[in-house]
């Protein structure tokens, strides 16, 4: 009996799921969920194993034996905690510690295609995220998961997220401001702005990302806190 396209495709799938689910380090919750294990301190601690004062989602994987995609995620967790600064260098997303100070950039082979990526706080207002509701971008993105809402990817809903807190930022926003702001931190997995954004439209514009609204013609609004909570209490 002859091995078919089909066959050899599905084997191509399971072994590339069964080799995430492998790299993945998780452990069952006291309900049997599945809960990872990749401490923010332990990706802080690898800057202590690495050479140079940068670091990138490669060598928080490495180390700690986790996906990319999750060390992206604990990264930008800290970069919106203020603890790390970030900044786009070659295509790649490069982060260092926030005390060290930008200059810590520029040992990584910073050049003229750097482009700083967008900083979380509101200058204008000074006000940063409401930590004390558990940040609210965190609860969206374990509703997303609970409810089995696309995108099913890591990185596709790590985005989708980056856009709902840009818009709960700054408010009403166009599609490229948005994309200039989410894309630096995806460039490994889409080639370009436009492909991340083609990527996720179809998503956000269902109307199941809590908070993001379509506003105008090429623009997207933010509903406001309160139209999130009740849509996460149900």
């Amino acid at each position: 009996m002859g091995i078919s396209l089909y066959h050899i495709v599905y084997a191509k799938r399971y072994n590339r799921a069964a080799h995430i689910l492998y790299r993945m380090p998780r452990e069952h919750g006291e309900s049997g969920e599945y809960v990872e294990t990749v401490t923010l301190d332990a990706v802080l601690d690898t800057f202590d194993h690495v050479d140079g004062p940068v670091i990138l989602s490669a060598d928080v994987a490495d180390r700690l034996g986790c996906s990319r995609e999750t060390a992206r995620r604990k990264l930008n967790t800290l970069y919106d905690r203020g603890d790390l600064d970030r900044r786009k260098v070659s295509r790649r997303v490069i982060y260092w510690r926030d005390e060290q100070g930008e200059d810590a950039a520029t040992t990584a082979g910073d050049d003229d295609t750097a482009e700083p990526t967008a900083n979380p706080r509101n200058v204008e207002s000074g006000r940063t995220r409401d930590e004390s509701d558990g940040d609210l971008a965190e609860r969206v993105r374990e509703y997303l998961e609970t409810n089995d809402i696309p995108p099913k990817t890591e990185h596709g809903r790590d985005a989708v997220v980056d856009v709902f807190r840009y818009l709960r930022e700054h408010g009403a926003s166009k599609t490229g401001e948005i994309q200039d702001a989410v894309y630096p931190a995806y460039a490994e997995e889409w080639g370009s702005a436009r492909t991340m954004w083609n990527a996720l439209d179809r998503y956000l514009k269902n109307g199941e990302i809590p908070g993001v609204e379509k506003g105008g013609y090429g623009e997207w609004e933010y509903a406001g806190d309160e139209d999130v909570r009740e849509v996460l209490r149900t």
